[in-house]
């Protein structure tokens, strides 16, 4: 079954410490997501007011954006 919501995932999976989201520059604007296993930065979501942003690929959701320098969002 699937739904919409304007929560993440992690609020229904029943996890009590989700992993902490980190937030990227990129040339559209800012980049959010996490790192996995090898410390690539996966991208969840970009944050921009330029529509051609969402059409680049190399910052769809799932992305790897490879060893990003990132802050910790908090």
């Amino acid at each position: 079954m699937s739904f919409q919501s304007i929560l993440p995932p992690e609020a229904f999976s029943g996890d009590t410490q989700p992993l902490p989201y980190e937030c990227c520059d990129c040339e559209y604007g800012h980049l959010e997501g996490r790192r996995d296993e090898q410390g690539n930065f996966v991208v969840a979501r970009i944050i921009s007011t330029d529509p051609a942003a969402y059409l680049d690929t190399r910052y769809a959701p799932g992305a790897v954006v490879g060893n990003a320098s990132c802050s910790l969002k908090q």
